[in-house]
């Protein structure tokens, strides 16, 4: 049964204070009472086991090797500012000549006027030159083309990275490698996903990396949908599966948004052996059970049919979950998955006096049937 009371927010502050409270009064007073034996392998069921969140060096290291493995070109793609060096042995003309792309990705030659280059690697310049040069001017034309200068593509980092910022891509350039350039994903701060958000027309819209503004994960929310299309990269399938379809090609103007991991938490208060907050990992699957799994187990005092869960609703409210974690043990009523910041209460002789006092704080009057 379930009683919707009328009261504010959750003060998180005054939770806290409680919780502290609660934890120094009474931990000496259980360490003297003898509690029923329950650890996480007793009460989970262990057939289908939630996983433990990935170690942030080990999702870098898999980044790593994922990324080496799955490389195929480090050529670079020319595009508008680029300053290139162009060799055309056997015309004086056009010995170690510096020309500089223009908004539209083309060079002017002397004898063969405009070529277009845009979006082609310096090797593929080679020969499409060799080609212009070879049908008009010269019958074996060798031609060197080289980047002496990168202006045309960079994109942006944002998020739980270990560096944010703008970036110059010199070659061809994969996710992967785009979160290399960052320095890898930032230590139990970054979610499994990743965001690309592509500007339809950014060729058209090249910017010197110099000129490029850093874009903040602030940013992209204040963006509107309509400014960009995003691509959700989900990298633990990437990453684990080792699914390359998803390593997608980064493009100039490209921005890369790693959203940071949100805290979340539970608490478990009263005739437990450890009262505390918990964190709730990522992908993590919290039962009531496992709560109190991660309390240390139950006091020998604790009354087991009179447990409740205070849970805040989504109009800023409290419900009190009346739950019975006795039958819920024994298999006769099913489990209950907690939420973030719900508050497990269960009842005892070591919890009488302050029970009452500790829910009021956190969500009003809440009444506890103690029934001693």
């Amino acid at each position: 049964m379930k009683k919707i009371l009328n009261s504010s927010k959750f003060e998180k502050h005054f939770l806290i204070l409680a919780l502290l409270l609660h934890f120094f009064m009474f931990s000496a007073m259980a360490q003297e009472i003898v509690s029923i034996p329950m650890t996480v392998d007793d009460i989970l069921n262990t057939k289908s086991p939630v996983p433990p969140p990935q170690n942030s060096a080990d999702i870098n290291e898999k980044l790593r090797n994922m990324a080496g493995a799955t490389r195929f070109s480090q050529e670079y793609l020319l595009g508008p500012g680029d300053i290139i060096q162009v060799t055309v042995f056997g015309i004086s003309e056009i010995d170690q000549k510096e020309l500089t792309l223009d908004s539209s990705g083309e060079v002017s030659l002397p004898f063969i006027g405009t070529v277009p280059l845009i979006g082609m690697t310096p090797r593929e310049s080679e020969v499409k030159i060799e080609e212009l040069y070879k049908a008009s001017v010269i019958k074996n034309p060798q031609v060197s083309v080289t980047v002496k200068e990168y202006h045309s593509q960079f994109i942006n980092i944002a998020g739980a990275v270990i560096k944010p910022g703008a970036y110059q891509l010199t070659r061809r350039t994969f996710l992967l490698d785009a979160l290399l350039m960052a320095g890898g994903l930032q230590p139990d701060k970054s979610e499994s996903k990743v965001y690309v958000h592509r500007f339809p027309d950014s060729s058209d819209d090249n910017v010197s990396v110099e000129q490029a503004p850093t874009i903040t994960s602030q940013d992209m929310l204040n963006s509107t949908e309509k400014s960009f299309n995003t691509i959700e990269i989900d990298l633990q399938r990437l990453l684990d599966s080792g699914d390359i379809t998803l390593n997608i090609q980064i493009y100039a103007g490209d921005i890369i948004s790693v959203p940071e991991r949100v805290l979340k938490f539970f608490y478990v208060l009263g005739d437990v052996n450890r009262s505390a907050a918990f964190e709730m990992k990522r992908d993590e699957i919290v039962t009531l059970t496992k709560a109190i799994a991660y309390a240390g187990g139950l006091l020998s005092t604790a009354k087991q049919k009179k447990s409740v869960v205070v849970r805040q609703t989504a109009d800023g409210n409290t419900e009190q979950i009346e739950v019975n974690i006795g039958d819920i043990l024994k298999g006769k009523k099913p489990d209950m998955i907690l939420v973030s910041n719900d508050i497990v209460f269960v009842p005892g002789s070591t919890t009488k006096v302050v029970g009452n006092k500790l829910l009021s704080i956190v969500g009003g009057a809440v009444n506890i049937g103690m029934g001693y």
